[in-house]
């Protein structure tokens, strides 16, 4: 089951980061199916949560809410600058968090 949970995961977030390619509305989409999964992710695995697991949610919920406002108020150019730098900030994270988890889990075996 968490390894479902896992690859799901990482599509979600690949068709996340590729809003030129797939389209806004398919963007969307994902970054909520992506929320959601992290906050799930986030229950599975609560009793092993540090505070930069921590610190990884809370900029995932940034990002969103980010986006979210980004959309209402588009004359307000800061929030989706905001969003952007949020986004990239969360995409190099992510890489570390997947990158070290996937060391762990080669290491076990």
């Amino acid at each position: 089951m968490k390894k479902v949970l896992n690859i799901t995961l990482l599509i979600s977030f690949a068709i996340t980061i590729l809003v030129p390619i797939t389209g806004i509305h398919l963007h969307k989409l994902a970054a909520t199916i992506f929320l959601l999964l992290s906050i799930i992710h986030t229950v599975v695995y609560r009793e092993k949560l540090s505070t930069k697991r921590w610190f990884l949610l809370i900029l995932i919920i940034i990002s969103f809410i980010s986006g979210i406002f980004g959309m209402i108020l588009e004359q307000f150019v800061w929030i989706l600058n905001v969003h952007c730098m949020s986004s990239i900030l969360l995409i190099f994270f992510l890489a570390i968090h997947i990158f070290i988890f996937y060391k762990n889990f080669f290491r076990k075996k």
